[in-house]
C-alpha cells in the first residue's frame, strides 16, 4: 500500500472514531446543558462531528461533485466548531471577561453568517473555489483551487480558534486551574496551525478536524473530573506544573 493510502485511510479512521466518540460524550452535553458554557459546548460538539463525519463521507462517492457537496457541508461543521470554541472560552468561569462582549458577538455572529452562506452557495458560483477534475494521489477527497471565499472562511478559522486559545492563555499565566486552562490554550493554538497549514498547503485535505477533536475531549475529562473528583489515568499529565 503506497504512502498516499495509508494517509487517506488514517485520516478516514480517526475521523470516523471522533465521529463514534461523539456519541459518550453526549452525557457531559446533557449534564452542563443549562449553563451558557454548555451550550457553547454543544455547539462545539455538534461542529466537531459535523466537520470530520461530512469530511470522511468524501470517500463514499467516486465522483468529486459528490465529493464537493460533502465538504461544503464539512466546512459548515468547521465553522460552527470555531464558533462554538469561541463561545466556549469566551464563557468559561476561568478566562477573562471580554471587552465589549456584546459588539464583538455581535460581528462573530455577522461573519459566521456570511462565512455559512458562502459556503453552502459554493457550488452555484466561484467565489469560494473551484474543483479540480484531477484529485492526485488522495484521490479520496476532492482537491481544491481556493478563491476569496475559501481564504477568508480559512482566516476566520484562524481568528477564532486562536482568539479561544488567547483567553484560556491568559488564564493560565494568572494560574487559574492550569492543568486544563494550559491544554485547551495548547489545543486551541494546534487547531488554528493545523487549519492554517492544511488549507495552505492541500485545499479540500485536511488535519484540522482530528485537531479539534481534543477539545471536546478536555471539555469531557474537565466534566469528568468535576462529577467524579477524579481524572483518568491517560489524562493525569494534565496535573503536572508547567
Amino acid at each position: 500500500m503506497s504512502s498516499a493510502a495509508w494517509v487517506t485511510w488514517l485520516l478516514v479512521g480517526s475521523a470516523v472514531g471522533v465521529v463514534i466518540s461523539t456519541y459518550p460524550y453526549l452525557a457531559t452535553v446533557i449534564a452542563y446543558r443549562q449553563r451558557d458554557n454548555g451550550l457553547a459546548y454543544i455547539v462545539l460538539l455538534m461542529g466537531v462531528a459535523i466537520w470530520n463525519g461530512l469530511f470522511v463521507a468524501q470517500a463514499l462517492d467516486p465522483d468529486p461533485l459528490v465529493k464537493g457537496f460533502f465538504l461544503t457541508l464539512s466546512m459548515v461543521g468547521a465553522v460552527l466548531t470555531a464558533l462554538g470554541w469561541f463561545l466556549f472560552a469566551s464563557t468559561a468561569s476561568t478566562t477573562p471577561p471580554l471587552s465589549r462582549a456584546r459588539l464583538l458577538y455581535h460581528l462573530v455572529a455577522v461573519l459566521v453568517g456570511v462565512d455559512i452562506l458562502l459556503m453552502v452557495t459554493a457550488p452555484s458560483h466561484s467565489i469560494s473555489w473551484t474543483i479540480l477534475p484531477e484529485s492526485g494521489p488522495l484521490s479520496t477527497f476532492v482537491i481544491l483551487s481556493p478563491h476569496a471565499g475559501y481564504w477568508f472562511h480559512t482566516a476566520l478559522l484562524i481568528a477564532l480558534f486562536t482568539a479561544g486559545a488567547v483567553l484560556f492563555a491568559r488564564a493560565w499565566w494568572n494560574g487559574i486551574d492550569t492543568q486544563y486552562t494550559r491544554a485547551y490554550a495548547v489545543s486551541g493554538l494546534l487547531t488554528a496551525v493545523a487549519v492554517l497549514v492544511s488549507n495552505s498547503v492541500h485545499p479540500g485535505v485536511t488535519v484540522a478536524p482530528l485537531a479539534a477533536a481534543s477539545l471536546t475531549t478536555i471539555g469531557c475529562v474537565q466534566a469528568y473530573q468535576k462529577r467524579t473528583a477524579k481524572v483518568p489515568i491517560l489524562w493525569r499529565w494534565l496535573d503536572r506544573s508547567p
